[in-house]
């Protein structure tokens, strides 16, 4: 069989057969996967994928963060966590003859249950007008069943796999956990590939930013200014929004960076950090007549690709040290960016003056016009993921390449229905073309 036809018959299998990919997301959704850490749920879809993973005859590995021999006592490994009944999900199929392709996605699911959703309940999916409700549906469980139904496509037409495909469900990436992916990484599964279905919008993403989360505490002078003739001590409050005008400085200022980055000038706005909650005080009749003790405020904030931990902070603290009003309470620890808890996610980047990446890249633009005539455009993350647990971690080139949607993290959440089917498609194209 010439190589048009057996792609040809790999597109009219994913067209008929797309009822299974619309049922299997439907069974992932209405798993409840939340993750609130240090706990996780994960088992619940983790339950329902390895009877997937056995239906279509892989060798399957399920194991938790913790029982990689090694990884708990590494510096990459994030403490604080429980993975009591929350597994990594691997199966794995082929000779190993050929190239070896990683899919990895994130089976758990951040806790907006409890938001205001409208079209359907969270756990409760929902196909209306081409697009699939539920949550996690865009982030990540439709990538997850796009790249599972690629791989069934080419098992169910007889195609013999003589390189090695894997598929990965792994734990707690939410909230920059990470560990279920670097455990992966550590127990060996690494490859010549990996492709990560985050919602990329159906972009081919090359390079990921940096970032992290701080919980930001500033102490503050309890005392009633107003019974006082000059000015007053720290005001938690005010403090804490002079501050946050300055971290939106450091994102203007990062941004006007972007001409220096070849993959990130094009995007108009790389750096979007994230003030997510504040909390100071207690609202009441009784409680106008003092300060506030304290001032907290979580902050998600991003950098360049190319920063590690100590780089980051240090430009992040240099910045700040414009400000004198911030500065100095940050140098006598009145502000305290806490790092309890939460880890640098590192950036990554894909090398595509390597003739190999650059094959790889061409290879699914290729598929993507061949088999779904979409033009496919090279791009960058611009949030965190798993990206770094390869690229730095498994010596493996990765791309985040998913579908679109929206509302990710919040009510309503869904993904295009047409995005799955044709990402199935260019995914069992490049698998056919390096694995069989």
């Amino acid at each position: 069989m010439v190589f048009n036809a057996m792609k040809d018959k790999i597109n009219e299998y994913i067209d008929n057969n797309k009822k299974w990919l619309i049922d299997r997301l439907f069974d992932i959704i209405a798993a409840n996967t939340i993750n609130t850490p240090p706990y996780g749920n994960e088992n619940n879809g983790q339950d329902v994928l390895e009877r997937v993973f056995k239906n279509m005859g892989l060798q399957i590995d399920r194991f938790t963060p913790d029982e990689v021999p090694g990884f708990k006592e590494s510096e990459t490994y994030l403490k604080g966590r429980d993975y009591s009944n929350r597994d990594n999900l691997v199966g794995f199929i082929g000779e190993g003859i050929k190239k070896t392709i990683i899919f990895n996605g994130h089976i758990d699911v951040v806790p907006s249950q409890d938001f205001n959703w409208t079209v359907t309940a969270p756990f409760k999916p929902k196909l209306v007008d081409g697009k699939i409700y539920g949550l996690g549906a865009l982030d990540m469980k439709g990538g997850i069943i796009a790249f599972v139904f690629a791989l069934k496509a080419i098992i169910d037409l007889g195609i013999p796999i003589k390189g090695k495909v894997i598929l990965e469900s792994v734990v707690d990436e939410e909230f920059g956990g990470a560990n279920g992916a670097l455990a992966c990484v550590k127990k060996g599964y690494v490859g010549d590939f990996a492709i990560i279905p985050e919602p990329s919008y159906m972009a081919i993403d090359i390079s990921n930013l940096s970032s992290k989360v701080f919980d930001i505490i500033i102490s503050g002078s309890t005392r009633a200014d107003y019974l006082f003739k000059k000015p007053g001590k720290i005001n938690a409050i005010l403090s804490m929004s002079k501050l946050i005008c300055a971290l939106k400085d450091y994102e203007v200022h990062l941004n006007s960076l972007k001409k220096n980055y070849e993959i990130y000038k094009d995007i108009e706005k790389p750096m979007n950090f994230l003030f997510s909650s504040i909390k100071a005080g207690e609202i009441g009749i009784d409680k106008i007549n003092c300060n506030p003790a304290e001032c907290r405020s979580l902050v998600y904030l991003q950098n360049y690709p190319e920063k590690d931990k100590k780089t980051f902070n240090e430009e992040l603290f240099s910045f700040l040290k414009r400000y004198p009003d911030i500065s100095k309470y940050i140098e006598d620890k009145t502000i305290i960016f806490s790092e309890e808890h939460h880890r640098l996610i590192e950036g990554g980047n894909l090398n595509l003056k390597s003739k190999e990446n650059r094959d790889f890249i061409d290879n699914l633009i290729e598929n993507g016009k061949k088999l779904t005539n979409r033009e496919l455009e090279i791009s960058a993350a611009t949030y965190g993921t798993d990206y770094f647990a390869f690229s730095n971690y498994g010596n493996t080139t990765v791309i985040v390449f998913g579908p679109g949607g929206d509302n990710v993290h919040a009510p309503d959440e869904h993904v295009i229905l047409q995005d799955l089917i044709d990402l199935s498609k260019i995914f069992s194209g490049s698998i056919y073309d390096y694995c069989c």
